[in-house]
């Protein structure tokens, strides 16, 4: 038996006062980012090149453009990338060789107590994404592949490639949670699948005519609640693996309805020794769970 998880993580769009972001030293939010990677299209046709996408990226990032406000869509293009600096912490972690998930509603902060989200068996699809007008909306599709546990006090130990282990790890083992236990997960990929699904992330080719969207809608009433704005959904009650395999697929040809692709790998983004310090103190963690269906 797996699991499906609805994964709500605040959606507000970033906005950068300069072309030069800072690390974040506040509140969690979303970026509309440019990086190289590897995508199937609707054709289940893998390719390579630029990709534009949502995600989560708290280092610091250069702003190469700018859209007037409309609706949904991006307002500012973030490139990525990292420096020893602090703030924030990047969870879900969807570049590199493979993406992680390590420690975001994974504990009851008042009580210091695991939640659900430690334990997900192999082959559980986690849709990450936001309540945006009464709808979720996906930015990331993570399939369990393999979990450890793992504290941030410990980070050296990981296995890790460095960009993860600075970002991440290291601005939590500079916190409070330094030495809360945590689940570091891993997952499936394109080529390397579990139970027939892979992770991805909806995002369309940089060189493409209008680039820009607006994260795609998840209608699949009976697994997404779409006012569903802070606890998990979907942890604590197992399913098949054929009934996780088609709902993982419904959010596969929703993605594609929407006339985007799936990018299966997104490459690490790179450090950088020219970057604008942050300001204030680094936060270290993620933004309390009060929910017990975390």
């Amino acid at each position: 038996m797996t699991a499906f998880v609805q994964f709500p993580h605040p959606g507000a769009e970033h906005r950068p006062e300069s072309d030069d972001m800072p690390w974040n030293v506040g509140p969690h939010g979303r970026k509309f980012l440019i990086a190289d990677g590897r995508y199937v299209d609707s054709g289940d046709r893998l390719q390579e090149g630029e990709v534009v996408f949502w995600g989560e990226w708290e280092p610091p990032s250069h702003v190469e453009r700018r859209w007037a406000k409309e609706g949904r869509l991006p307002r500012a293009l973030h490139r990525p990338y990292w420096t020893r600096g602090g703030g924030q912490n990047t969870d879900p972690w969807v570049f590199g060789d493979r993406m992680r998930y390590s420690n975001c509603k994974q504990v009851i902060r008042d009580e210091r107590r695991p939640t659900s989200m430690q334990t997900l068996p192999a082959g559980s699809v986690i849709c990450f994404g936001s309540r945006l007008d009464h709808e979720f909306c996906v930015d990331t599709v993570f399939v369990v592949a393999e979990s450890k546990p793992w504290t941030p006090a410990q980070a050296a130990d990981l296995d890790e490639d460095e960009a993860f282990t600075i970002c991440t790890a290291g601005t939590m083992a500079a916190g409070a949670d330094a030495h809360t236990r945590f689940t570091l997960y891993r997952a499936a990929t394109f080529e390397s699948p579990v139970h027939g699904m892979y992770s991805f992330v909806p995002a369309r080719p940089a060189d493409g005519e209008g680039p820009r969207f607006a994260r795609p809608a998840l209608h699949m009433p009976d697994l997404i609640n779409p006012d569903n704005w802070q606890s998990t959904r979907g942890s604590k009650y197992p399913l098949a693996e054929p009934d996780v395999w088609k709902a993982w697929n419904t959010v596969r040809e929703q993605v594609f309805a929407a006339d985007l692709v799936l990018a299966t790998h997104l490459g690490t983004p790179t450090w950088s020794a020219n970057a604008p310090e942050s300001a204030g103190v680094p936060t270290g963690g993620c933004s309390p769970v009060k929910e017990l269906d975390c």
